[in-house]
């Protein structure tokens, strides 16, 4: 299952499914190094970051800002 880190609250991460699903995971079981915004991919007991797609959909909302906010 793919996911996106959406908020941390105190021991806990709010992500995300491609559902549109918010699920809410002990923050332990999420890769140290995962941030908001993070794409994951949830395989089995394991979680790990997708960072190819992470830059993507970060690059994608810079865009999309750009677009909103020009001069």
């Amino acid at each position: 299952m793919k996911m996106t880190v959406t908020a941390f609250e105190e021991a806990f991460a709010l992500c995300e499914t491609e559902a549109r699903e918010t699920i809410q995971l002990p923050r332990e079981r999420l890769p140290v190094a995962a941030e908001v915004g993070d794409r994951l991919e949830w395989q089995g007991r394991s979680i790990r970051i997708l960072r190819t797609e992470t830059v993507a959909r970060r690059q994608e909302i810079d865009q999309l800002m750009d677009e909103l906010f020009e001069d």
